[in-house]
């Protein structure tokens, strides 16, 4: 046993010595180089999904003009028909409320709602309610929207499945005129 792993081993070291350096078992032959396949990826405002990534928000958007289908076969009416001049505008403005909600700054949600609301007349009102309204599962509602993914129609912009917040264009802001909460 012992003369038969002394022959391997003088075969292996003999195989080795005889072959030229780019032909061994594991050498520059068996190499493959390795480049990755990366493509730079541009803006195009045809892809509305760039829209919500792109800095300039102020691009055009492809869904100002017509209307959209969402992935649950949701079809809204275009930004224009809906009463909106800039789309961008809108959904800029949900991202900005989005993360007045996460944070809780509740004067600063204050600011765009149109009093009376439902049940609370006042901004004072409001503000003592505050977290009556917005429990952890109606922010989290809202702040599961995707803001690209906005429902428009005649009466303005919904955010969350069930209609728990709307806004509308006001001069050069928006006003939230309607939260549904329960």
């Amino acid at each position: 046993m012992k003369n038969f792993i002394l022959l391997l081993v003088i075969g292996a070291i003999f195989l080795n010595h005889s072959c030229k350096d780019d032909e061994k078992i594991i050498g520059v032959a068996d190499s493959v180089e390795w480049k990755p396949n990366i493509k730079k990826m541009n803006y195009d405002p045809k892809t509305p999904q760039l829209n919500y990534i792109a800095e300039d928000i102020e691009l055009p958007n492809e869904y100002q003009s017509k209307s959209q289908l969402f992935n649950d076969s949701t079809v809204c009416m275009s930004w224009s028909n809906a009463g909106f001049e800039n789309g961008n505008k809108a959904i800029k403005f949900y991202k900005s409320l989005q993360l007045n909600i996460k944070y809780d700054e509740k004067e600063e949600i204050a600011k765009f709602i149109k009093f009376p609301l439902r049940d609370k007349t006042t901004k004072k009102d409001f503000l003592a309610n505050y977290f009556k309204i917005f429990t952890p599962e109606y922010k989290q509602e809202l702040l599961e929207q995707k803001p690209f993914e906005l429902y428009r129609n005649k009466n303005g912009c919904m955010a969350g499945n069930d209609g728990q917040l709307w806004f509308k264009p006001k001069g050069n802001s928006f006003i939230i005129f309607e939260l549904n909460y329960y």
